[in-house]
């Protein structure tokens, strides 16, 4: 089963991937911008696509306009100011780049990502679009975020581009990210592809988290679903005010101080809710004091940017950067131990996770000119969605096959009492003792151990009886097998019986699980003790089952310092295996398997002994 969940969480990994795979031009590596001129003469846009003007454009720092060869430098394109030498982050400067061996009278663009933070664009000689108002001081500039598409015919067989970029406002300007030049109809498909990558996120991630607002309010205990929807509303907040910026296209005239602000916020916000997410799914392997601090660092700095100005709070963003790449390898680590321990969903939500996390260092990377890539934290927490739906899913239909059954309970118990109520009737007092009777029975119906979740005595003597019979009609072989953890009282004397309950909810679904996996069932009896059974069994199919039993329980490693055997749980195992016939007793059976448990215990714990009606057959003492 988790199998068949890994494969198909791999194929949806594969198919988004490809998805995304959409919005990237098809650029060749070694097509680059060379001191300040890129040749073109090689290159078919028809059949290589579009280009990214990446490389050494020629640069004019303080300069409104290209004119003087003497102050010509050349900085790499996309990286920020900072990023050369002796160029401090805030002022003016002119970017120039020559393209040759273009096509005579065809119609070109240009798709333009936000630059810090105005400029404005020529293109031989022509200006043809701004953002923002450039000017050579603060006052004279107006910053704005708002990506174009800019189209242009060429007369010649090449274009000369020009871009005034000023700076005032923000912790370091430049040209950020790639510019994108191609055909007006390459261009055009290129921009719709992005865009619609971006809203499918989007969609995604906006119905995802109205859906556990939903949740949360059907059930307000659940408080993974209200994190995890707060978490998608506020990377939807982020979507629109990053990358393509769609909520400028809506709202013309909002502030740009407004867009920045929203976009530190939703970083410094969705991160700590993240963590909260995280350990509500697995609050045994998640510190919650970690989640408290870090959420309180977090609130900390979204403070900064609420009370200072973009060229003060900006400066916040490196150092909340490291502490969330240390925040994302401390949850990575702790969600490889939850899957050491076989958590539920462990394995995909891991997986999913990891990737998030990937996309998330990306775009730190990407943010701080160390990488040119693209930004992908907003597809890694889409497709964290998947894990999140995987274990709602498991959950629900746990649930609602509990809910059937107990149904189906209910329905007997009520025709019962109608059936009881109608024979009664001729006295009230034989009436309403019979409905406390009948309401008896139902508290007794209860076949769970409430602090283990596993079949409790009274089931096991049940289906004890059940397969008793059949074994004997079938001429079959049954096997009973009683455990009992070593020296239990030593440690509930040591850790407390809040421990001591803990760790007897460990074990018991460690047996649950192997029993599972050799087509029995465990119950426990009371206290540390359990009790197995398998059916149609040899001996050494036996001794296999109990001797994996005991090393599962040692796998726990659940630390028992007042052991007297060893620092940890440990447990010892007796079984017994016979051929039932109609002259058998079954307490022969159960006393036998308790006969053998005794004999484990008295050879120094920890050991499996198996016997049958000639005796011991199997013991893993030394």
């Amino acid at each position: 089963m988790y199998r068949k969940w890994n494969f198909l969480i791999l194929v949806m990994l594969i198919g988004l991937l490809a998805g995304c795979n959409l919005m990237l031009p098809s650029s060749s590596p070694v097509v680059k911008v060379d001191k300040g001129i890129m040749d073109l003469e090689q290159w078919d846009f028809y059949k290589d696509g579009n280009i990214r003007l990446n490389g050494e454009w020629a640069f004019y720092w303080n300069k409104h306009y290209p004119r003087q060869e003497l102050s010509k430098q050349y900085i790499s394109v996309p990286s920020t100011w900072t990023s050369k030498k002796g160029v401090p982050g805030q002022g003016h400067a002119a970017y120039q780049l020559t393209i040759q061996h273009l096509k005579k009278n065809t119609e070109y663009a240009l798709d333009i990502p936000s630059i810090s933070t105005a400029y404005d664009l020529w293109v031989n000689g022509e200006l043809l679009a701004s953002n923002g108002k450039p000017g050579p001081s603060k006052e004279t500039t107006t910053p704005f975020y708002r990506p174009q598409k800019v189209n242009f015919f060429t007369k010649d067989t090449k274009a000369e581009i020009i871009l005034h970029v000023s700076n005032y406002h923000y912790r370091d300007g430049g040209i950020w990210e790639s510019i994108t030049f191609g055909t007006a109809e390459q261009i055009k498909d290129y921009s719709f592809k992005k865009l619609t990558i971006q809203m499918i996120i989007f969609g995604g991630l906006l119905l995802s988290g109205l859906y556990h607002v939903v949740l949360f309010i059907q059930r307000r205990q659940n408080k993974a679903a209200l994190y995890f929807s707060l978490v998608c509303l506020i990377v939807c907040i982020r979507i629109v005010v990053t990358k393509d910026i769609p909520l400028v296209n809506f709202f013309p005239n909002i502030p740009w101080v407004l867009i920045v602000k929203l976009e530190y916020l939703s970083f410094y916000t969705s991160v700590p809710l993240f963590c909260w997410v995280l350990y509500t799914l697995y609050p045994a392997h998640i510190s919650k004091k970690f989640c408290k601090y870090f959420t309180a660092l977090s609130i900390a700095f979204s403070l900064f940017v609420i009370l200072n100005t973009t060229n003060i709070f900006t400066h916040s963003a490196i150092y909340y950067q490291i502490v969330t790449i240390v925040t994302i390898i401390y949850m990575s680590v702790a969600l490889l131990r939850a899957l050491k321990d076989k958590q539920e969903g462990s394995l995909i939500v891991t997986l999913c996770v990891l990737f998030l996390s990937f996309t998330v260092i990306n775009d730190i990377l990407a943010a701080n000119s160390m990488i040119q890539t693209y930004h992908l934290s907003s597809f890694g927490l889409f497709v964290f969605i998947f894990s999140q739906s995987y274990i709602i899913a498991n959950r629900s239909s746990r649930a609602f096959n509990e809910m059937e059954r107990m149904t189906t309970e209910l329905e007997i118990l009520n025709q019962t009492l109608e059936e009881k109520v109608q024979e009664r009737t001729t006295s009230l007092e034989k009436s309403t003792a019979e409905l406390q009777n009948l309401n008896s029975q139902l508290k007794n119906l209860s076949y769970i151990d409430q602090l283990t979740q596993i079949p409790n005595r009274r089931y096991f003597d049940e289906i004890f009886e059940q397969q008793w019979n059949f074994a004997i009609e079938n001429r079959g072989s049954l096997a009973v097998i009683y455990m009992d953890i070593d020296y239990f009282k030593r440690y509930n004397d040591m850790y407390g019986h809040e421990a001591g309950d803990q760790c007897l909810q460990e074990v018991a679904r460690a047996l649950q699980d192997t029993f599972k996996s050799y087509g029995g069932f465990v119950a426990r009896l009371g206290g540390e003790e359990f009790v197995a059974v398998l059916d149609d069994i040899n001996t050494d199919y036996l001794q296999t089952v109990c001797e994996s039993c005991r090393r599962d329980i040692e796998l726990l490693k659940i630390r028992h310092e007042g052991s007297l055997l060893c620092q940890q749980i440990t447990i010892s195992i007796g079984a017994a295996l016979i051929m039932p016939d109609k002259t058998m007793k079954r307490r022969d059976l159960i006393h036998a398997a308790d006969d053998a448990l005794y004999k484990a215990k008295d050879n120094g714990r920890n050991q499996v002994y198996v016997t049958d009606e000639k005796g011991i057959l199997f013991s893993n003492s030394k």
